[in-house]
């Protein structure tokens, strides 16, 4: 079968290590694959990918008549059979899609991986709203809100009814599609879930092993994974638990304001390690900490539980509960609508945190449900919907 991946972009990112994966696990199993990306690819990206898999780069982000004839050709040049749009909101890749392969017998998939009713540019406008006290101003941030609301669902529409089946990620997301879209009957959508990317195969578990370590590991940005939350935790935990330590794995534009509020706090057992390589964290962690106020399918919680980390998250997206069993392979914060409640989060991380019987049967636990999440079974689940297509 040959296959391509269309990407806005092939940088560093949650959708770029899920395209990462498949576009490896498809070449493994004897398909043909290809990437074509609007901009420059990132080569940390690039390495993690399949040397198999080509990558193509098309030109700035327009559907304009050259990008429309650029992917034409690659199409025809590698006689495509199946396209998989991942971004299945924005309508540029889209109509530069549907443009190339006109007249051309070529299937596409469309797949949406976030949060079906938000995103980041509908988060900062209530950002603004929680602390904006002018009547005026709110007015406006409001209409603002509903138009950016509008523009998004109507988006989704659009590539809805352009391509031949539309994926979600989660179940729950399937009732939310039809209420923020108004399309009653999607008979052409179905879920789909992304796999795990680190291999854990190689990996054995031992409790001896396991450091008291909590780690969070991640972009550090406010608008979407609001990793102060961490920190506020964190400071309620440190004193009643001087054997632990707490570790943040990643970077991001809130980094100086996030190593400032562990400083405010006087926290003395807090690093951070910028972007790194997860499994050495994973194998070594006992809990990670999502406090995130949106995700789509957060690939680090199937990814810790291959390890024997056990997730500790915040119940803001329905999506979590799809992934963890609250108690048994987990924890799920709960989600409150006027906020995050810190002492809360710390008194249900304290209690595993100090049983360590009940740590090492929910890690077990979460090791085996992590397997559902596996490459290959993953794998499995897209040759039948390219058998569903009627694609061999």
């Amino acid at each position: 079968m040959n296959i391509l991946f269309l990407m806005k972009g092939y940088g560093v990112g949650g959708i770029e290590v899920v395209t990462a994966t498949l576009a490896s696990c498809f070449v493994r199993h004897g398909h043909h694959v290809v990437i074509v990306t609007f901009s420059p690819p990132d080569a940390l990206t690039v390495a993690r990918t399949d040397d198999r898999v080509k990558i193509y780069t098309i030109g700035d982000y327009v559907c304009s008549k050259k990008n429309v004839a650029t992917l034409r050709n690659i199409l025809q040049e590698n006689h495509i059979q199946v396209v998989i749009n991942q971004w299945g909101l924005p309508l540029v890749p889209c109509r530069t899609l549907n443009k190339a392969k006109k007249g051309l017998s070529i299937k596409t998939i469309a797949v949406y991986h976030n949060q079906i009713d938000t995103n980041a540019r509908i988060k900062d406008v209530e950002i603004a709203l929680d602390g904006c006290r002018n009547p005026l101003k709110r007015c406006l941030l409001e209409t603002k809100k509903a138009v950016f609301k509008f523009v998004t669902s109507k988006s989704m529409a659009y590539v809805y009814h352009h391509t031949d089946l539309y994926q979600v990620l989660s179940p729950s997301y399937v009732p939310l599609f039809s209420q923020f879209t108004g399309i009653k009957h999607p008979d052409h959508l179905m879920v789909q879930t992304n796999p795990v990317s680190l291999d854990a195969s190689g990996y054995t578990y031992s409790f001896e092993k396991k450091q008291k370590e909590v780690i969070y590991l991640g972009r550090i940005d406010y608008n979407q994974k609001r990793v102060y939350r961490v920190i506020d935790t964190w400071v309620k935990l440190e004193a009643k638990f001087p054997d632990w330590k707490l570790t943040i794995v990643g970077d991001g534009v809130e980094r100086k304001n996030i190593e400032r509020q562990v400083a405010d706090y006087g926290l003395k057992r807090v690093s951070f390690e910028g972007f790194q390589q997860p499994k050495p964290y994973y194998e070594r962690a006992s809990i990670l900490l999502l406090t995130s106020e949106y995700e789509g399918f957060p690939l680090v919680l199937a990814e810790c539980m291959s390890f024997g980390v056990i997730p500790v998250v915040y119940d803001s997206y329905s999506a979590v509960r799809d992934i963890i069993s609250d108690g048994k392979d987990g924890i799920v914060i709960p989600y409150h609508k006027e906020g995050y409640k810190a002492d809360e989060a710390a008194l249900l991380l304290s209690d595993i945190m100090e049983d360590e019987g009940k740590r090492d049967a929910m890690a077990l636990t979460a090791m085996e449900k992590s397997k559902d999440y596996s490459a290959e079974k993953i794998n499995g689940e897209w040759m039948k919907t390219f058998k569903l297509l009627n694609i061999e």
